[in-house]
């Protein structure tokens, strides 16, 4: 087959297509691996050694640019989200918290949230509350003993 050539020209747009909806610049190097089995197709017609070309291609720079990559990819800034910012912030409670009644809310930053004792203590109706941390669904709260 003489034009095995337009076989990798489309086998590398889709794969640059593909690259270009999930951007995890893994996809590319097969683009880049079918753009070289093209050429190659052009000299030599045979298809195995197309296929050779374009898994060596591709594998090579597949490993050879993982690590720079990763670096890219991975080091994107971590940004706090709304549960991040529960913690240390100051709440009210409006349902007694009681660990091992299960019972407990309090209201912070504006929500109602399902509320444990840090310390397993019973923490009364309308007492401040400091968040020290978010387990699931439920924070778990100490009594604020600064404004006591």
């Amino acid at each position: 087959m003489d034009h095995f050539w337009i076989i990798w020209l489309v086998a590398a747009i889709i794969f640059a297509i593909i690259e270009l909806t999930n951007s995890s610049f893994f996809i590319i190097w097969f683009s880049v691996g079918a753009l070289a089995a093209m050429l190659i197709s052009l000299i030599i017609p045979n298809i195995a050694l197309q296929f050779l070309i374009f898994l060596v291609i591709s594998c090579i720079l597949l490993f050879s640019t993982r690590k720079i990559t990763g670096k890219f990819i991975h080091n994107k800034p971590k940004y706090k989200t709304n549960v991040d910012k529960l913690i240390n912030s100051q709440g009210i409670v409006t349902e007694e918290i009681n660990n091992s009644k299960g019972t407990g809310q309090i209201y912070v930053n504006g929500e109602f949230w399902s509320a444990l004792s840090e310390s397993n203590t019973i923490i009364p109706v309308d007492s401040k509350v400091i968040v020290i941390n978010v387990q699931g669904v439920k924070v778990l709260v100490e009594k604020d003993v600064t404004l006591e």
